[in-house]
């Protein structure tokens, strides 16, 4: 699956290339000092072997710059995860993809508009609007379900997931137990362990703790995928003013430094393994210690953080939006908007949570967002796309042709041109009020609304075999016992 690349490959810079450099030294001395925090005696001897100092007692390991190097050295540049429909496969270093959301347990409901714990069949849903968006190219378990056991959580998230779309997916394991059975599952669906390897349709991340500390349960994660040699993700989401400095400076170079130490960690488990870097840097608000994605700081360090993955040269991802909104107004409108505009505009491979339909910081979702969402990321591919220069679109023939006081509407070249060069709003009102009024004074909400009717009437992902199914749910049921 191609994406845009941001005003055809010119992205918005934070850092200038000194800063860029300064922001690396930094980094190489977090590394080494204070390290990183591994609560994990394999881990541990892992880096030991690997030639890291290592504080046993501690559980502190202290990262030279020269497996820093090794690490990047490496690891590759590339890294795809496919959908089970080929023309779905996101490949990295191919422009600007969005995903979907991340973590809600709480729902509003579409039918009743009531705020309710969450369930797998919200889940199921959710995936389903997903799999029908156009703006979606990767798809995060954006609803967590209240109303599975807990020990099986992980696994009924990515039976879920892999049965309701055939784009590629971001699944979930929450242990090493839990790691096997997704490998499991993707080797059900691929058909075996050669096929699952060749053509990888999820994947699975670990995420640090700010500031540095790596929980066993995930470390068991990542060495299981990494040693099977399954595409991996690194990603933490440090609160500048809280688990990390108040600076936004110093928040990136944790932010970096915490990204490394766990790409360092799969490349001595498995060097060559494909990895994603992710960082979801937010800040504190002050006046009410509250967390928050939806700030201007917020974008600034998405835009530095993809600055510093290109310069490192991994395959990335960045946050995008996610509002703080309580309910579906303004307020989400603007910080959506604005803020995966200029995540867009750094150019990494995956802005995330773009057409999240979540609010309240992801811990509602709001099923109306997610078409709102894939319609902003519509508008945003417009501006990516930019303009373009040549003989046929500068028109001077036809400026010529037309003359002093004519119009363009009628000619040839308006009507071959006009799809390409203008953007259709599908959600947004451009009637004139008397012609909208006309039309049933439809809000925003209201036209995602009907437009969400007819996705869950008609839209249904390809299914998979009944035998995949049994299967999934075999594996399911066993995690429960």
């Amino acid at each position: 699956m191609m994406g845009i690349f941001p005003l055809k490959g010119r992205t918005l810079e934070v850092l200038s290339r000194a800063e860029i450099h300064e922001v690396h030294q930094a980094v190489l001395e977090i590394l080494k000092d204070p390290g990183v925090k591994i609560k994990h005696e394999e881990a541990l001897d892992i880096f030991k072997r690997g030639g890291a100092e290592v504080d046993p007692e501690k559980q502190v390991v202290h990262i030279p710059p020269s497996l820093v190097e090794y690490a990047l050295n490496h690891a590759p540049r590339f890294m795809t995860v496919c959908g089970r429909d080929p023309k779905y496969d996101l490949k990295s270093m191919t422009g600007v993809h969005y995903s979907s959301g991340h973590g809600a347990t709480f729902v509003v409901d579409f039918d009743t508009g009531e705020r309710r714990p969450a369930t797998k069949k919200d889940l199921e849903t959710n995936v389903r609007i997903h799999d029908a968006l156009e703006n979606t190219h990767f798809i995060f378990p954006e609803i967590y379900p209240q109303d599975v056991p807990e020990e099986a959580l992980d696994r009924h998230i990515s039976q879920a997931l892999l049965s309701n779309t055939v784009k590629p997916v971001i699944a979930t394991a929450y242990s090493g137990e839990g790691a096997k059975d997704l490998l499991k599952m993707g080797i059900a669906i691929a058909g075996s362990k050669k096929a699952l390897r060749h053509r990888p349709m999820f994947t699975v991340s670990l995420g640090i703790i700010s500031p540095f500390i790596f929980e066993p349960n995930r470390v068991d994660v990542l060495i299981e995928m990494c040693r099977f040699g399954h595409p991996f993700q690194i990603y933490t989401i440090p609160s500048a003013g809280a688990t990390s400095p108040v600076t936004l400076a110093g928040t990136l170079a944790l932010t970096v430094a915490e990204l490394l130490s766990g790409l360092v960690l799969t490349q001595l488990v498995n060097p060559g393994v494909p990895v994603r870097l992710m960082g979801y840097a937010g800040t504190l608000d002050m006046r009410i210690a509250n967390f928050t994605f939806a700030s201007p700081e917020k974008t600034l360090m998405a835009g530095a953080l993809a600055q510093m993955l290109r310069f490192y040269g991994v395959p990335m991802g960045v946050h995008g939006s996610t509002t703080r909104a309580n309910v579906l107004d303004a307020q989400v409108g603007y910080e959506t908007g604005i803020l995966n505009l200029f995540s867009a505009l750094s150019g990494s491979d995956v802005v995330i949570e773009c057409t999240s339909a979540s609010l309240e910081d992801t811990v509602a979702s709001v099923p109306e967002q997610a078409v709102i969402g894939n319609e902003i990321c519509g508008f945003i591919n417009r501006i990516l796309q930019g303009i373009e220069v040549n003989p046929d679109t500068l028109a001077i023939d036809v400026i010529r042709e037309i003359g002093p006081g004519g119009e363009y509407l009628t000619h040839d070249h308006t009507l071959e041109h006009f799809k390409a060069e203008h953007w259709d709003a599908r959600l947004g009102n451009r009637m004139a009020r008397e012609k909208w009024e006309e039309s049933g004074a439809m809000d925003i909400r209201a036209r995602a609304r009907e437009k969400l009717k007819k996705i869950l009437a008609t839209h249904q992902p390809k299914p998979l075999d009944p035998e995949v199914q049994r299967k999934l749910q075999q594996i399911v049921d066993e995690a429960e016992v």
